[in-house]
């Protein structure tokens, strides 16, 4: 065999183990991508869970609220209570809408950070439902006694008691707050940290960067 005939035939051979190699990349990305959009529909069935449970809430709290319009001791934490599960309302629509204009074609790094995107939006969202959770506390109370059993808490249980209550879960969310901005920056590069991240921002998202960043390890390699 001549050189010339010699370097067509590996010429030849190259394009088609190059051909072979796309091929195989494309359908990895195809696989990885396919794993976290999966793991992506689940969370947004959960998400859309959540959001049916909150907005059901917000109707009853208005249900109440409409009841005791004229009682100003039932109409604050009532309204207290529903505007911020409205706050949550309005959260877990716009997390449903980031996953849903997620588009498992584009290329792996704008992916991954819309992914990125949407796991600080729910560690934000899941962080300040726990900051704020002692403050809400009081005023649920004070709301389901009356609405689920028609029982007057300041009545049974004294108005100190309640405004004990509620400046206690004022501490709590002061201090919460407090810590959270003081030792963030701190705690920002500890793993334990980014494990606590990855179990406040859920499983499936997690499970969907790790997809995600596999196939990016994938194509650093080529």
């Amino acid at each position: 065999m001549e050189l010339d005939e010699l370097k067509t035939t590996w010429q030849e051979l190259d394009r088609k183990l190059e051909t072979c190699i796309e091929l195989n990349r494309r359908l990895l990305q195809g696989k990885m991508a396919g794993k976290a959009e999966t793991a992506m529909k689940r969370l947004r069935f959960l998400l859309g869970l959540e959001l049916l449970i909150n907005v059901a809430g917000v109707a009853l709290l208005g249900s109440f609220i409409g009841a005791h319009a004229t009682e100003i001791q039932y109409l604050v934490p009532a309204i207290s209570l529903d505007l911020g599960l409205i706050a949550l309302v309005i959260a877990g629509a716009r997390q449903i809408a980031a996953i849903s204009q997620i588009d498992y074609c584009a290329p792996i790094v704008a992916i991954q950070r819309r992914l990125e995107s949407l796991r600080i939006e729910r560690i934000r969202t899941v962080k300040w439902t726990l900051l704020l959770a002692p403050l809400a506390w009081t005023p649920l109370f004070i709301v389901a006694l009356k609405g689920l059993l028609n029982v007057d808490v300041y009545a049974g249980f004294g108005v100190t008691y309640v405004v004990a209550n509620l400046a206690f879960g004022v501490v709590v969310v002061v201090i919460g707050v407090w810590t959270s901005r003081h030792f963030a920056a701190r705690l920002q590069g500890s793993s334990a940290m980014r494990r606590i991240a990855d179990c406040l921002a859920g499983t499936s998202l997690k499970s969907a960067a790790q997809f995600l960043d596999s196939l990016s390890q994938f194509e650093d390699d080529r």
